[in-house]
């Protein structure tokens, strides 16, 4: 009896593993706000935030190497790792693998527009021209101002000579092809962010039958 109590106190999950697994569920869940709040990604506390993300996951591969010190297997008669070790361990990994999953759920969720993107109705011929998107840095752009609009017309009906009808011809530019993506439109420059250095594009697939599937917007 006393040997299969110490075995399961051994497994059993170590004091404090739960309050630190949610504080660091809570913390890699912040990269996910902006994918509901474009806005939040412009202000200074998520600037400071991504700036943290690199020394907090340095932290968690030190409290697993702390961890791993103690005794390299586990043996019913011998020593075990102490409780504060197990917790280092459990932390580590559960915090490796909830920030895997912010990463795989940031990319995989299409989110809402950028913030500003319904301030006009779409107007072809204004989305055309080519000072619609300039290249020189502006506030925001005519383009990124109908953005919402434009989506919004975008059906499954819509082949490939339809949209460029609306949008113009793609733009010819190496970005983004390995997304397979077939229609490319630079809207102008990326927003929500606290440092504005990349671009903003709409990537848009077509079907097997060349008619519209999805849209996408991303930064180069």
């Amino acid at each position: 009896m006393e040997l299969v109590a110490r075995s399961k106190d051994r497994w059993a999950p170590p004091a404090g593993l739960g309050p630190a697994a949610v504080a660091v569920s809570l913390y890699f869940g912040i990269l996910l706000v902006p994918k509901f709040w474009p806005g939040f990604a412009a202000n200074v506390f998520f600037f400071v935030y991504i700036l943290s993300l690199p020394f907090v996951l340095f932290g968690l591969v030190a409290f697993a190497l702390r961890g791993a010190l103690g005794p390299l297997s586990i043996r019913l008669d011998g020593p075990s790792r102490t409780p504060e070790q197990k917790l280092m361990i459990g932390v580590a990994l559960w915090g490796c693998l909830v920030f895997g999953c912010a990463i795989f759920l940031s990319r995989s969720i299409r989110g809402a527009l950028p913030t500003r993107s319904y301030l006009a109705e779409f107007d072809s011929e204004v989305w055309k021209d080519p000072e619609s998107a300039p290249n020189v840095r502006v506030e925001i752009t005519p383009r990124q101002k109908m953005l919402g609009s434009l989506v919004d017309r975008l059906k499954p009906s819509q082949n490939r000579a339809e949209i460029e009808a609306l949008l113009g011809p793609s733009q010819g530019t190496p970005y983004f092809q390995s997304t397979g993506r077939d229609l490319i439109y630079r809207t102008g420059p990326e927003r929500d962010t606290f440092l504005s250095l990349d671009s903003e594009w709409l990537l848009i697939w077509l079907d097997e039958t060349g008619k519209f599937e999805r849209y996408a917007i991303d930064t180069d």
